[in-house]
């Protein structure tokens, strides 16, 4: 060391060092990752996740008309978007209490996969 400065931590060799024993880490602590810093999770957001659920369609054209149903029902979701969501829901209701009922009988066999692109199954694509 220089001259005239003195080391901090000098007096501090005859004390025992306490481990502090930290092995997990709180999650108030924890730095948020750069995709968590850019857009935080908003508490409508973490109400919805367990209302979430990712249909997907065995024909891209049914997307489509959801959505042409939905702007001309007046339909917007709060991102100003056509609110598909609804439009699913008010569909599915009345079929979904009426197959529960015992009504509708369910799809035969494996429904759909007459619909999918058969170049699909050649890239291992479902």
């Amino acid at each position: 060391m220089e001259k005239g400065r003195q080391d901090p931590f000098a007096d501090l060799n005859e004390e025992p060092v306490v481990e502090l024993g930290l092995a997990h880490v709180p999650s108030l602590v924890r730095r948020p990752t750069p995709q968590g810093r850019r857009t935080p999770i908003r508490p409508a957001e973490r109400r919805r996740r367990s209302r979430k659920l990712t249909v997907t369609f065995s024909n891209a054209g049914i997307v489509a008309r959801l959505r042409a149903l939905a702007e001309r029902w007046g339909l917007t979701a709060p991102g100003g978007g056509p609110n598909v969501s609804a439009v699913v829901e008010h569909l599915l209701l009345p079929q979904l209490e009426a197959a529960e009922a015992g009504e509708i009988e369910g799809p035969e066999g494996k429904w759909g996969q007459s619909e999918r692109n058969p170049t699909n199954r050649e890239n291992g694509r479902f």
